[in-house]
């Protein structure tokens, strides 16, 4: 007994450094951890914690270890100072399917091809001068005529009215900016359907995945019918895509929207890495449910 003391104390000391070093966090149930004190306003319920423990904590979502930082110091050492170490995101369910392998800005690992993106992304397609080209769309959308924003609030003077409704089809018809068109030029059946695909879209990338939570219970994605349900979204998504660009390819007059840029991008000689056809989905796709997520925020 007497030759394994040394080793005990090596082992408790290193524990108790251990616990010295590491952020604070309040004390967590057994499997879920800390996920029992998000609401469905975590931004909220992270900054109580932080007024209560400091702005640095290391709650344990599920199975996943995580460190919340509620200072501007320390997010300036995150976002900043040491951004590579950072920059890389978990590689989430949702995102695996639905950006294409992870080969979005959003989601793909820091290296030669996010940097590659990025900058085709920044200079590209939202450069001060893409941004003025584009300003005539923003001017249509958001000025009188009939079925622009504009004029449906006019419509709608005195009774109850969902705005954010109304910002996500002004977000729908701004797709011309990615697209070349807005959705009501389609029929209304074809407008309804690419609504539904790309709201099922963000639905998919907001909603809780217990596999992102609990790695090793992943296999109970399949069981609440998430899987299927991202590889139908999946199967529309590229449905969608390869029509628009099919239309892109077809046309003999390049389109500056950010499809067309893309796929003139996409022919060049001097890029790192080669874009295939899912990363220019991707990147496009990354950019519309971006502009559906700050319309109804």
């Amino acid at each position: 007994m007497d030759d394994y003391t040394p080793q005990a104390l090596c082992l408790l000391a290193v524990l108790f450094i251990t616990l010295l070093l590491l952020p604070p966090s309040p004390p967590p149930l057994p499997i879920i951890g800390h996920l029992h004190l998000l609401t469905d306003m975590p931004h909220h319920s992270l900054s109580d914690l932080a007024l209560k423990l400091g702005p640095i904590i290391h709650p344990r979502l599920g199975q996943v270890a995580t460190v919340v930082v509620s200072s501007a110091r320390l997010a300036a050492l995150v976002l900043k100072t040491h951004d590579h170490v950072f920059a890389s995101r978990p590689p989430l369910t949702a995102a695996q399917y639905l950006s294409f392998g992870c080969s979005d800005v959003t989601f793909s690992p820091h290296g030669t091809y996010w940097r590659q993106a990025r900058k085709i992304c920044v200079t590209e397609l939202l450069s001060p001068k893409r941004v003025t080209y584009f300003q005539f769309i923003r001017n249509e959308e958001t000025h009188p005529p009939p079925h622009h924003l504009p004029s449906s609030l006019s419509a709608l003077s005195g009774s109850e009215t969902d705005m954010s409704q109304l910002f996500f089809t002004l977000a729908n018809n701004l797709c011309r900016v990615a697209f070349g068109k807005r959705f009501m030029d389609d029929s209304e059946g074809e407008k309804k359907h690419m609504v539904d695909v790309l709201t099922e879209t963000q639905a998919l990338f907001a909603g809780f995945c217990i596999g992102d939570f609990f790695p090793d219970w992943k296999w109970l994605n399949s069981i609440t019918g998430l899987n299927r349900r991202l590889r139908k979204n999946l199967e529309e998504l590229i449905a969608v895509c390869n029509e628009i660009i099919e239309e892109h390819v077809n046309e003999k007059k390049e389109r500056e929207d950010f499809v067309g840029v893309l796929l003139r991008v996409q022919k060049r000689k001097d890029l790192e890495v080669a874009i295939t056809d899912d990363n220019l989905k991707a990147l496009v796709l990354v950019s519309k449910l971006k502009s559906l997520s700050n319309s109804v925020s």
